[in-house]
C-alpha cells in the first residue's frame, strides 16, 4: 500500500524549521540547507515544497498571521467585546518561551520590511487587519465610532510597545498583560 502523505504538514514542518533559523541567524541567515539541517530534512524536500528561499521566507509570514487568525478565532469569546479585545491585544504578548521564539521572528520580519516591499505590504494588511478588527471590538463595547479609528491605533500600538518591552526584559509578562487590560479599560471607559 502506498504511503499517504500529508502535504500540508509537510509544508508545516519546514515553515517551523524556517522560523527556528530566523529565530537563531535573522532572515538574512536563511538558507534552504540551514533550514534542512535545522529540520532534520532534505534539501530536495524543501526544494519539492518551495521554488525558492523568497517563497519560502513569504510563506513563513504568512503562515505565522494565519496561525495567529487562527488562535485569536479559536479563542474569542463573542459575547463579550471587551474580553476579546484584551485576548486580541494581548495575544502577541511573549509570555513564555515559545512566544519569545515567536516575537523574534516576528520581529525579524518586521525588520526586514524595511528593504523588501513584498514583507512591508504584507506586515501593513496584517497591522491594518488587527487594527480594524481592533476597531470592531470597540465599538461594539459602546466606543463612538468618530472615535473608535484613534483609539483602535492608539491600543495597537500600545499592544506593539509593551510586546517590546516583554521581548527586551523591560517588564514581565504579568505587567504586559495588566498595562494592556489597563489600557483597553481605558479607552471603553
Amino acid at each position: 500500500m502506498p504511503k499517504v502523505i500529508d502535504h500540508a504538514q509537510r509544508r508545516r514542518e519546514i515553515v517551523w524549521a524556517l522560523w527556528s533559523v530566523i529565530h537563531e541567524r535573522g532572515i538574512d541567515g536563511v538558507t534552504f540547507q540551514a533550514v534542512a539541517t535545522a529540520g532534520g530534512i532534505s534539501v530536495g524536500r524543501i526544494q519539492h515544497y518551495f521554488e525558492s528561499k523568497e517563497e519560502l521566507i513569504r510563506s513563513g509570514a504568512e503562515h505565522m498571521v494565519a496561525e495567529a487568525e487562527k488562535h485569536y478565532r479559536r479563542n474569542e469569546t463573542s459575547s463579550d467585546p471587551q474580553a476579546e479585545l484584551v485576548a486580541l491585544l494581548t495575544q502577541p504578548l511573549p509570555t513564555n518561551e515559545a512566544g519569545r521564539m515567536g516575537v523574534s521572528v516576528w520581529y525579524a520580519y518586521l525588520a526586514k520590511a524595511a528593504s523588501d516591499p513584498w514583507i512591508r505590504s504584507f506586515l501593513e494588511e496584517s497591522t491594518r487587519g488587527t487594527v480594524g478588527e481592533t476597531r470592531r471590538l470597540l465599538e461594539e463595547a459602546g466606543v463612538p465610532p468618530e472615535s473608535a479609528p484613534a483609539q483602535a491605533l492608539r491600543l495597537v500600538a500600545v499592544s506593539n510597545g509593551v510586546t517590546q518591552s516583554l521581548l527586551v526584559g523591560l517588564t514581565d509578562p504579568d505587567e504586559g498583560v495588566a498595562l494592556v487590560t489597563a489600557e483597553v479599560d481605558r479607552a471603553i471607559g
